[in-house]
Parts: C-alpha cells; sequence; structure tokens
C-alpha cells in the first residue's frame, strides 16, 4: 500500500515508423520535447525539431504546441493545455498515448475478483463495440509468490480506467479499454520488465474475439502459448486445423439436433445452423460433415467476422469437394457476400453450411444481407439450443474440459450442484473458460462450487444477444444515412455529426453496404 506522501508518475506510449516504447516524464517540471531530430526527448519520424512540449511537476501534466499537425482526441490543437489519463496525441505519423500512475490510498484501488473482472469486461466490450474503440485483455503468469507484488505494481502504474483481477494462484488478469495491440504490449512490457520468469498472454478486441467469452479464450491461449515458449508477451496463436469433436449428445434437445443433421447429411443441400454464440455451431458443422462421409474430404472454414477483404479464390476452391463453413455468416460484408455468391454460382462441387447468431431474414429486409445469398444458405435451417436448453449435457462437457486440462482433479457435490443450476449465458464457451479456470484453483484435487460463477452478467440482454445487435445495427445504419443527407454525403461532417473519426465512418458504411452516390445525385 502506497503513503500519503508517494508521488504520481506520468508517462506516454510512443509510437513512430512501426515502433512502440514507453517515455517516463520527469517530475520536476523539465519539458519533455517531442521532434523529429535527435535532441528530442520522444522522436517522431517527419515532424519538427520542437513539435509539441510535455511538462509534468508531479500533479498536472501539460501539453504545449505551437501549431501544426497536432491533434488532441482527435482535433486539432494548438496552444497549452492540462493533460489527462488516456488522452491521446497524434503529431505528424506519430502517436502519443498518456499514462499517469495513481498512487494508492487506504480507499483507493483494488485487484477486483474474477467475477467482478468478468462484469467489467462484459460492460466495457459492448461499450468499445459501439463505439468501434480496441479492447485489450491480458492474462500474466508469474513466478510463485510474486503475483501480489504484480498486482501491486499494476494498481500503481496503469490508468485509473484500466481494470486489475485475480485469476488464480499467482496469475492476474488486466482489462485495458481503448488500447490497441502495440500499445498493450509495450505498456506490459515496461510494467513486468523487471521479473523474471513472466508469461504474459494478450488478446485484443475485435480481432482476437468479437465477445467476452472469446476473448477470455483468446487470452487463455495467448497465455499458455508464452508458458510453452519460457515467457514473454504473446498474442494468440494462430487457429490450426481442428480435428474431429465428438458431440457430447446426452440432453433430447441434442438428440433432436443430431437426428435433423443426419437427415440433411443424406444429400448436399446447403444448411445454415442458427443460435446464440458459442453454442457449438462450428461443431455441429463439422459433425454433418463427417456424417455425409466427408472423412478425408476437405473441410475449410472461413471466420466472416474477420474478413477484411472479399474471401480469396484459394481460399474457396480449396473447399472444392468438401465442405464450406462460413462461420457467422451474417458478419459478412455486404461487398464480401456477394463476392462468395459470384462464386457459389460458378462451382456446384462444395457443400456450404453457414452458422449465424444474427436473424437473417431481418438483415434481408434492412439491405444489409443479400436475398439471393440468404436463398442459396438456407435450404435446410436447424436450430442449435444453447447449453442452458439442453442441461443433460453439461457435466459430460465439463468433465471433457477438465481432463482436456490435464490436471487430477474431481467435482464435489457443491461444484455438480453449481454446474447445473448456473445458467451459462456464455454457453459452451464460457463453460470452457470457467473449468479451465477452476482447474487452476482446485486444492486437494477437488473442484468447489466457490470455483465456478454464482451468478450471471448483469445484462439482460446477453441470451438474446443477436435480437438486441440486430436492433442496434440496424438504429447504427439508420443515423449514418441520416447524416450522411444532412452533410451532403460530406463524410468527414457527416462523421462529426456521428462523434466518430472518418475511418471508422467509412468501415461501417462498408459493414452496412453503404455507397457513395454519383457526384450528379448530390445537391
Amino acid at each position: 500500500m502506497s503513503t500519503e506522501g508517494e508521488e504520481r508518475r506520468a508517462f506516454v506510449v510512443a509510437r513512430s515508423a512501426g515502433r512502440t516504447w514507453v517515455h517516463d516524464l520527469p517530475a520536476d517540471g523539465t519539458e519533455q520535447v517531442v521532434g523529429g531530430d535527435d535532441e528530442a526527448h520522444v522522436r517522431i519520424e517527419g515532424v519538427g525539431p520542437r513539435a509539441l512540449g510535455l511538462r509534468w511537476d508531479g500533479e498536472r501534466l501539460q501539453l504545449r504546441s505551437e501549431g501544426g499537425d497536432c491533434f488532441l482526441q482527435g482535433k486539432r490543437f494548438e496552444g497549452a493545455t492540462d493533460l489527462k489519463p488516456g488522452d491521446e496525441i497524434a503529431v505528424g505519423s506519430g502517436q502519443l498515448v498518456v499514462g499517469i500512475a495513481m498512487p494508492l490510498s487506504a480507499g483507493g484501488r483494488r485487484a477486483l475478483t474474477h467475477h467482478e473482472f468478468r462484469e467489467r469486461l462484459y460492460e466495457e466490450m459492448s461499450r468499445a463495440a459501439r463505439g468501434g474503440r480496441p479492447t485489450a485483455l491480458v492474462l500474466v503468469a508469474t513466478r510463485p509468490g510474486e503475483g501480489g507484488r504484480l498486482a501491486s505494481d499494476a494498481l500503481e502504474t496503469l490508468r485509473a480506467g484500466d481494470v486489475v483481477a485475480t485469476y488464480a494462484v499467482d496469475e492476474l488478469e488486466m482489462l485495458l479499454p481503448d488500447t490497441d495491440f502495440e500499445t498493450a504490449k509495450a505498456v506490459v512490457e515496461r510494467m513486468v520488465g523487471k521479473l523474471d520468469g513472466v508469461s504474459v498472454g494478450l488478446a485484443v478486441a475485435p480481432g482476437h474475439g468479437d465477445s467476452p467469452e472469446r476473448l477470455l479464450r483468446a487470452a487463455r491461449a495467448a497465455a499458455d502459448a508464452a508458458m510453452e515458449a519460457g515467457g514473454g508477451v504473446h498474442p494468440p496463436p494462430p487457429p490450426g486445423p481442428k480435428a474431429s469433436v465428438e458431440l457430447a449428445v446426452h440432453d433430447p434437445a441434442t438428440l433432436e439436433v443430431v437426428g435433423l443433421l443426419e437427415d440433411a447429411a443424406a444429400d448436399d443441400a446447403p444448411v445454415l445452423l442458427t443460435g446464440e454464440k458459442s453454442v457449438g455451431k462450428s461443431v455441429f458443422a463439422r459433425f454433418l460433415h463427417e456424417r455425409a462421409g466427408g472423412a478425408g474430404r476437405p473441410f475449410v472454414t472461413l471466420h466472416c467476422a474477420s474478413l477484411g477483404r472479399p474471401p480469396s479464390a484459394e481460399e474457396l476452391e480449396a473447399a472444392i469437394g468438401g465442405t464450406l463453413l462460413l462461420d457467422e455468416v451474417g458478419d459478412l460484408r455486404l461487398e464480401h457476400q456477394r463476392a462468395l455468391l459470384a462464386w457459389l454460382r460458378s462451382e456446384p462441387n462444395v457443400r456450404t453450411v453457414a452458422t449465424t447468431h444474427r436473424a437473417l431474414g431481418g438483415l434481408v429486409e434492412r439491405g444489409a444481407f443479400d436475398p439471393e445469398l440468404y436463398e442459396r444458405l438456407s435450404v435446410r435451417v436447424v436450430e442449435i439450443p444453447s447449453l442452458r436448453n439442453r442441461p443433460e449435457d453439461i457435466l459430460p462437457l465439463a468433465e471433457r474440459f477438465v481432463a482436456a486440462t490435464g490436471a487430477d482433479v474431481r467435482l464435489s457435490p457443491g461444484a455438480l450442484a453449481r454446474l447445473r443450476s448456473y445458467p451459462w449465458p456464455g454457453n459452451v464457451l464460457e463453460l470452457r473458460n470457467a473449468m479451465e479456470r477452476a482447474a487452476r484453483l482446485a486444492r486437494d484435487g477437488e473442484i468447489l462450487a466457490e470455483h465456478l460463477p454464482s451468478e450471471p452478467m448483469p445484462l439482460a440482454t446477453v441470451a438474446n444477444e443477436g435480437r438486441l445487435r440486430e436492433h442496434v445495427d440496424g438504429v447504427e445504419r439508420d443515423a449514418i444515412i441520416k447524416a450522411l443527407a444532412d452533410s451532403n454525403h460530406n463524410q468527414t461532417h457527416a462523421a462529426r455529426r456521428l462523434g466518430i473519426s472518418r475511418r471508422a465512418l467509412i468501415y461501417k458504411m462498408e459493414k452496412y453496404g453503404l455507397k457513395r452516390p454519383p457526384r450528379g445525385s448530390r445537391r
């Protein structure tokens, strides 16, 4: 715990010419020059010798700019002003992010519990999705006995809005809102630089995971990769080819789905698998592929939410003679849908299996999904029930996930009761994340009820996330259309009306299939 007289520390995370680093600011009020020559304290390529000045006196951090190409929080800035943690400064081709380490006090910050951390993660990812901002999730494993020390250092070093929590014994989890991968990596490396044997997994939404449970899973995989490599900061490993997965078929609802898929396996008609996020739709898709005699034939997965360009001919042609899985096809951009449709028209020797948590019919009505592609993909529609609606599958899945960790542990009666009573709003992936953590917490070889979630996330809409997302998307699309019309389709002015950057506006226009009108049609 810090004393009352402990000084606060300030720093900036700088990025220029492909390099990211942390520069600590002295607390004696000496101005730190940001410029383009070798004498600058923070060198940024391509700007004047004294582009900016930063002055920290232990209480106030002041920015000085004499004009030129300087932007504060996305707005051109000239003069002097006080900065606060998280402020972003752009100068020339460089970027600076402000950090001020707040000293601890008796009523100050503390490391959260894992449940509290997940509440914040759910809230933050919901907020970040609305603003199109990245969210970094960090998992840190230290040597025995060093977890508490690192937690204290993290609480003192990170911004006021960042979150530190206890994941397991000598393992921490940290949430860094509005932080991209390179910035988060620089901050974490600076924080753990003096410790030996530290393994860090770093995952950033939305690229590594578009839901809280997927981001947690990605961070866990990244941390495991770091441990295998002997330490360091690691991103999630790229997904490899998935081996055949045996379904947990115990509940009557699952047996009904299996029957429908076995019927579908009798022909090559396209199948659309619907259901909430993380119910295991891709596992059921592989089951269908194998039941249709797909063993030894191609099974190619396109992760539609992460495609930044139309699917390439090489990706699509790899599925010829087998199955093309379009994972979360409702997230595919409109122009990418049309490119996919054109290829499917010309290539009959491939079976498509698409998955979605969205209401594709609603997307078609709003013009956000191609109607011909929808008709082509939905010849057969099979809904995969949520995990809470197939309770007999929960225990077999939990035991399988524990066994996969290699830990020699057993489930206590209390844990068994908790598994069946908890509603699992994050479905199968939430169960997997929970069991992997519980295996790390188990002492004397037994997982207790207290090692498992006790209350679902305080979001009444988690179970209906797909329907809510459709509503939010519709409101957002309508707002963009109105802002563009009111701005005579000037993207810069429209973005200003919406309170977002022009780059974010262009991305959202592409997402909703909104094109600039011909010049002659503008007033």
